[in-house]
This record gives structure tokens, C-alpha cells and sequence, in this order.
């Protein structure tokens, strides 16, 4: 009896042994995660095109990762940004109208003494607040005339990459333009406010790609990640002219069926924006990240198909290009995921604006509205986790004070109404390859299950998307069926669209509703009262890259500039 009772004792102690060992392992190897505030990852592309991702229902560029993120998630179908890249950051960091901040109209160009007002707090500044490590890499384009304009005195933590609107994708050189025409180049690439010459040659998907996973893998878990990636793909590179890729052999040969040169590169560039989420997404499952993640992605505007940096994306079947109030120019591609959000793998068929991802990730992150002080966007997350509409007054698209042109939707997102027209007309047409054509692969859905997003994904919640999902969700969020006609329409004196019916304005409707009109007529006018009209600033001859070894520098903070004389200039 008593060697019975000795036995047991032994075997429970051995077993509480286990127990401790177990425990202290547990909390030795696994990654410590925070428990309430959620990891913010924010993946921004460039003048990327509604049409020119596969969950919009085009063949013919495989986005086989980003496609994974829109249906394991949700597809935002009515996202809603401003037309240019400086507006939309703007918004998006303060959650206000551009309108109120004087960004409203042309994106900052460089040597231009102008940026973000510094006394409004930006996205990043709030977060730390909570507690947050905030980064950002690649683009930023908020201004650069003072060091205090630039990220690393706006709340980022760190920031690797360009300040101006777009660089080359491989020599980092942005030009700006004096009064008379001249043309002068300088390397933009930045970490914190060294130059970063050793990385010049280094493709920019992949470099920025590069420093993403780096500050992901040096994240210290228990705090929690405020994360934003501005990609410069899928915007124009080298002097605002060339798509470039890595190898253009292998773009043209990749993407053979497409007869256009410029959109094989385009294909290329946005292929290769895909693999880096794709990267990115798997790097935050190899470190136990995803279950406490939100990941947001979407382009900053939509693609300039033509013209002047004209990239080739396109915004099909959408009326207007970049810079225009049509949906091609600010109904972008957008999608979220996170195991936060109760409902997924949907389409949202509510409008979303850039206003509203502050207060929707401040709340998702348990902060108090209250501290954002009085912004414009909404918190729609309790919409968004659970397919809900929101009650806002509207969303103001824009009011443009230099162009006359402005566009507002109607407080429940069906109505919009438009008036101006821009560039005199020429780019209110629509632009764009369908991607719908017999020569094009058909769509790829075992790549979209295999790829490096939805298998990180699926460790959440295994098999959560199927074949069949995928077909249902495509079909949804394809809105081809809109385009019935081509006619050009002038909106000069005004059109009014019904955007559930007719998301491709191809029939004005003003003689209609004269209600609605009248409504958001004086809604508009309003709204004009409180417009800060954005100042348009000459070159500043003293910004000159020849100043400061071919950099662009902050040349309003001067004494902290590296100075240099007599160097010669950049001429490729």
C-alpha cells in the first residue's frame, strides 16, 4: 500500500513538472502579442486602377495575393478617395476634408514650400498615444520644405523612404521644374533624414518590401505595430515617363497577350506590388501577428491611364481618370482583413472614405473619440465587422476652388452630384483595357488558394474561402454591367448619377430629382464656406538639388543641410 501510495506521488509530481516546464516554455518562446490594442498595417499603392485587380473581375493581371485578402476579408466595393496622392494621404492621416487643410487641388511638387499644417494632428501622433510603435515606408509627399513637416517629426517612429510624389524605381532621382521650364533632378531616398545612396539600384518594390519585413521582424510583440506602406508602384518612375520592371524580357514575354508595351510593364510592377503583400502578410503569420492584425489596402486614387504621367492602368468600366471627381478618379480598389471583424468574406456595398479609417482603427484600438477632436470621418467598424450602413450627412469627394469643379454624395450614398469638367473635358471620357478579352488566361483561383496570403490566412480559420466563394465574391464586386454606353457627358452646369443604378455615370439624371439636386447644390455651397484655398508656390531656386550633393534636402532648414559647391548636376 504504501509503495502504491509512494508510486502516485512520484508520478504526480513528475506530472507537475511537465506542467511548470510546459508553462515557463509557453511563455519563454511564444511571441507575446498585446491583448488590446489591435496591430494597424496599412498597404497603400500608387494610381492603381478599379480594373486592374482580379477580385474586380479582369484576367488579366494576376493579383493572386491581394485577390486572397479581398476574400478572405472584405472587398470594399464603394471606397472612396480623393483624386490626386497628396489630398488622400491627407485625409487619410487626419480623418478632414482636404478642403480644411489647403491640399484640396494639386499634388506638393518639388521645391514647393508647401505641407501638411503641423499644428493638426496626423494618424501616427494618435496612435503613439496609445501606446503604439508607428513606422512608415516609402512614400510620403506631405511636404518636405522644413525637416518638422517630414515623418519622423509627424509621430513615426522611423520612416525609409521618398518625400516628393514619385522617384525612379530604381535611381530614386525626382525632378522638380523652375518657372522657366528647366528641369532639375535629385535623389529622394530617405531613412530618417540620411540620404540612402548605398541603396540606390536596388528595385523599389523589393527594397521597400525589404524594409517592411524588416520592421516586422524587429517589432517587439507586446507592443503593439501602427504600420504604413506607401508603395510607389503602380505609379510612372524615371522622369514620370517609364513603367520600369526588373527584367523586360521576361515582363513582355509574361505578359505576351497584352499588345500594349507600356501595359505589360504596368502588368509587371503590379504583379510584383502583389508578392510583396503576399510577403508581408506571411511575415506577420510567421510571427503570430495575423490574429491581432488589421491589414487595410488600397490605391491612393485611381490610375492615369493617359496623358501626363499616364501609366496605362485602368479604371474600367468607370467614367474619368486620376484628378477627375468620376468614380475611375476616386472609387479605388480597396479591402480589409482582420479575425477582429465578427463577418467576413463579403462584399461591402456601403461607402467608405479615407476620412474614416482614424476614427474606425482609433476605436478598433480602444481609444476615445474624443481625443481625435472634431475630424470629419466616422468610425465605421461596427458597420464594417457587421455588414451595417452608418448614419453620416454625406461624403464631400471634393470642393476644387482652383478648376471649379466639386462632387458630393448623398447621405445615403445613392445619389452623386458633379459639376466641373477637367481638362476641358478630354479626361471626363472613359479610359482603360476591360481585361476581358479571348486572348487573356483565364483566372488562376488555384494561385489565389496557394498563395503566400490566403495559406497564412487560412492558419486562422482553415478552408474559409472555396472555389465557389471566390466565384460568388468576383461576381459581386464586378460591375461591368454598368457600362451600357460611351456618350460623353458634360457636367458644367451640373449632373446628378444614381450611383446603385448607374455606378458608371452614363446617364445624367439632374431634370429628375430636382430635390436632390437642390439638396446637395446647397449642401456644396455650404460646405465652400470653410474651404482654406490651397496656395500655388513657384520652385524655390534655393530648394535646388545642386545645393546640397544632388539631394533633395530641407532647404528652408538649411544649417542642416549637407551644402556643396561647384558639383555636377544630374543629367540621366
Amino acid at each position: 500500500m504504501f509503495s502504491k501510495i509512494k508510486k502516485y506521488h512520484w508520478i504526480t509530481i513528475a506530472v507537475a513538472i511537465v506542467v511548470v516546464v510546459g508553462v515557463v516554455l509557453y511563455f519563454t518562446l511564444a511571441p507575446k502579442t498585446t491583448d488590446t490594442r489591435p496591430n494597424i498595417i496599412i498597404i497603400i499603392a500608387d494610381d492603381l486602377g478599379h480594373n486592374d485587380l482580379g477580385f474586380h473581375g479582369t484576367d488579366q493581371i494576376q493579383t493572386p495575393n491581394l485577390d486572397a485578402l479581398a476574400y478572405n476579408g472584405i472587398i470594399l466595393d464603394r471606397f472612396y478617395t480623393q483624386s490626386a496622392c497628396t489630398p488622400s494621404r491627407a485625409a487619410l492621416l487626419t480623418g478632414q476634408y482636404p478642403i480644411r487643410l489647403g491640399v484640396q487641388v494639386i499634388p506638393m511638387r518639388p521645391g514647393e514650400d508647401l505641407a501638411l499644417p503641423v499644428d493638426v494632428s496626423i494618424m501616427p501622433e494618435h496612435f503613439k498615444q496609445l501606446g503604439y510603435k508607428t513606422h512608415l515606408v516609402g512614400k510620403w509627399h506631405q511636404g518636405m520644405s522644413y525637416r518638422r513637416n517630414l515623418p519622423t517629426q509627424r509621430g513615426f517612429d522611423t520612416h525609409f523612404g521618398y518625400w516628393n510624389g514619385f522617384v525612379g524605381y530604381f535611381d530614386y532621382v525626382a525632378n522638380g521644374i523652375f518657372p522657366n521650364g528647366t528641369v532639375v533632378k535629385g535623389f529622394d531616398l530617405y531613412d530618417g533624414f540620411t540620404p540612402a545612396w548605398p541603396y540606390q539600384g536596388t528595385y523599389a518594390t523589393y527594397l521597400f518590401t525589404q524594409k517592411t519585413l524588416q520592421v516586422i521582424d524587429s517589432h517587439d510583440t507586446t507592443v503593439p505595430l501602427f504600420l504604413v506602406v506607401g508603395h510607389l508602384a503602380a505609379h510612372t518612375g524615371k522622369d514620370g515617363l517609364e513603367m520600369e520592371v526588373p527584367n523586360m524580357t521576361l515582363a513582355d514575354s509574361k505578359y505576351s497577350y497584352i499588345n500594349e508595351t507600356q501595359r505589360r510593364r504596368f502588368a509587371e510592377v503590379v504583379n510584383l506590388l502583389d508578392d510583396s503583400v503576399g510577403k508581408i502578410v506571411k511575415k506577420l503569420g510567421d510571427r503570430n501577428m495575423l490574429e491581432n492584425s488589421i491589414i487595410l489596402f488600397f490605391s491612393d486614387n485611381g490610375a492615369q491611364t493617359t496623358g501626363v504621367y499616364g501609366n496605362s492602368g485602368s479604371n474600367w468600366p468607370l467614367r474619368g481618370l486620376k484628378m477627375t471627381e468620376f468614380e475611375g478618379g476616386v472609387r479605388t480598389a480597396g479591402a480589409i482583413f482582420s479575425p477582429l471583424l465578427k463577418k467576413r468574406g463579403y462584399v461591402n456595398k456601403n461607402p467608405v472614405h479615407l476620412i474614416d479609417w482614424l476614427p474606425t482603427f482609433y476605436a478598433a484600438a480602444g481609444g476615445d473619440l474624443a481625443d481625435l477632436g472634431k475630424i470629419d470621418g466616422v468610425n465605421q467598424w461596427e458597420a464594417l465587422s457587421n455588414n451595417l450602413t452608418v448614419n453620416r450627412s454625406e461624403i464631400l469627394l471634393n470642393i476644387n476652388d482652383v478648376t471649379n469643379t466639386s462632387a458630393i454624395l448623398s447621405q445615403d450614398g445613392r445619389y452623386k452630384f458633379l459639376q466641373g469638367t477637367f481638362n476641358s473635358g478630354d479626361d471626363d471620357r472613359y479610359f482603360g483595357s476591360s481585361g476581358r478579352g479571348l486572348e487573356i488566361p483565364p483566372y488562376n483561383v488555384t494561385s489565389i488558394l496557394d498563395s503566400y496570403t490566403n495559406l497564412a490566412l487560412q492558419t486562422l480559420n482553415p478552408r474559409s474561402i472555396t472555389k465557389e466563394t471566390i466565384a460568388q465574391l468576383r461576381a459581386e464586386a464586378d460591375v461591368s454591367w454598368c457600362r451600357t454606353s460611351d456618350i460623353d457627358i458634360n457636367c458644367a452646369k451640373g449632373c446628378l448619377f444614381d450611383m446603385h443604378e448607374d455606378p458608371c455615370e452614363t446617364t445624367n439624371i439632374i431634370e429628375l430629382k430636382d430635390g436632390v439636386t437642390k439638396k446637395l447644390r446647397e449642401r456644396i455651397e455650404e460646405l465652400s464656406v470653410g474651404v482654406v484655398s490651397q496656395p500655388r508656390l513657384a520652385f524655390d531656386p534655393k530648394s535646388d538639388p545642386v545645393n546640397y550633393n544632388n539631394t533633395w534636402c530641407t532647404w528652408l532648414d538649411d544649417e542642416l543641410c549637407t551644402k556643396t559647391e561647384n558639383i555636377e548636376r544630374i543629367r540621366r
